[in-house]
């Protein structure tokens, strides 16, 4: 009889500890199984668990990029603003300009394409060189007395009306 009372003392207990040792290993299990789907998702979608730029480097960063792309885009349209604004004048007004230089026509491989606030005109065999677009002979002489101030003692106003100088106004 003792042999039954202790069989049946440790069912219990053997049967308690097999419970134990189910939950553990079930729980284990779901973990297991987790971590696969975890890793099978990081496998198959890399992208989903990459930090985004924006939020990785700061929002403030983003924002400053694209500012700065603003500006230049700003700059570009004030430059196109200019030209079209000096063409207009050019083409309707009498304007002044400042003449500063002229050239051997031969050297005009050595010009830039980005004189829009500048007079490049053919008097064979020279061009002539005037920067500055004004509407008033009071503006291009301010001008004109920077660029004397600067070592350009030969500089002068001139007024225009389309590409054909009307007259040589000298100093004051």
């Amino acid at each position: 009889m003792q042999h039954v009372n202790s069989q049946q003392t440790t069912d219990p207990l053997h049967s308690s500890k097999l419970e134990r040792q189910t939950r553990v290993l079930s729980i284990s299990l779901v973990f297991v199984s987790l971590l696969v789907i975890v890793l099978a998702l990081l496998y198959s979608f890399p992208d989903l668990f990459k930090p985004n730029e924006q939020t990785a480097a700061g929002p403030n960063l983003a924002l400053a990029q694209e500012i700065d792309l603003l500006k230049i885009e700003n700059q570009e349209l004030r430059a196109v603003q200019e030209f079209y604004l000096a063409r207009r004048l050019l083409d309707n007004d009498t304007i002044y300009s400042v003449q500063t230089g002229m050239l051997p026509i031969e050297t005009t491989g050595l010009l830039s394409s980005g004189l829009s606030n500048a007079l490049i005109i053919e008097a064979r065999p020279y061009l002539k060189f005037s920067i500055g677009l004004y509407e008033t002979y009071e503006e291009a002489n301010a001008l004109r007395r920077g660029l004397v101030k600067l070592g350009f003692t030969d500089a002068f106003v001139a007024s225009y009306k389309g590409t054909t100088r009307l007259k040589i106004h000298r100093a004051q």
